[in-house]
């Protein structure tokens, strides 16, 4: 089923409470994990102040070797993995996408890559239809429900997903209708 998870957040959610578990949904282990959440459909009304939240905890995050006290996140697996997330996020760049947080790799030794916050992306781009396997999460604004169901959807992956509401039942009800493997 491979992973490209996508989490859905309502306009009813609360940033403040959602942003640390969204957060570590994605980038856990640098975001290589299949089963992590790779790309994100906000409500417009709270995608931008859901956008500064992520790229704020993303600019606190210490990222090295993982033996350093303090460090959050480590590197990528390997050479190959760098430059595949690299130019991922060079053609978003390139396609119009603003890159909030992070975006390029970190100078020095090692495969290390910072958790990157993309927004103003499109549904096609290469960057949210693929499993990039990264520490790069794109934000993709959405109006209304049945359109957050229908992006989400449309994907050839389909291990995970998450629906995040201020509404338990609401939330259930719409993730029952993603075409997933495991919901929540």
């Amino acid at each position: 089923m491979g992973g490209n998870d996508p989490a859905i957040v309502l306009a009813d959610a609360d940033v403040e409470k959602i942003v640390e578990p969204l957060f570590w949904g994605a980038f856990w282990n640098t975001g290589q994990i299949c089963f992590a959440i790779k790309r994100v459909y906000a409500h417009k009304s709270i995608a931008k102040r859901l956008a500064e939240a992520l790229a704020k905890r993303a600019a606190a995050t210490k990222v090295g070797n993982g033996l350093d006290e303090g460090v959050e996140l480590g590197p990528l697996n390997n050479q190959a993995q760098l430059l595949k997330i690299e130019q991922l996020v060079k053609n978003a760049k390139i396609q119009g996408a603003t890159i909030l947080q992070g975006g390029s790799r970190i100078e020095g030794p090692g495969y290390f890559y910072p958790p990157t916050i993309v927004t103003d992306i499109s549904h096609s781009s290469a960057l949210v239809q693929e499993e990039q396997f990264g520490p790069v999460l794109p934000i993709v604004e959405f109006e209304d429900e049945a359109e957050a169901i229908q992006l989400a959807n449309d994907s050839q992956f389909g291990l995970g997903g998450s629906v995040w509401s201020g509404d338990y039942e609401r939330g259930l009800a719409l993730a029952r209708q993603l075409d997933v493997g495991l919901a929540g």
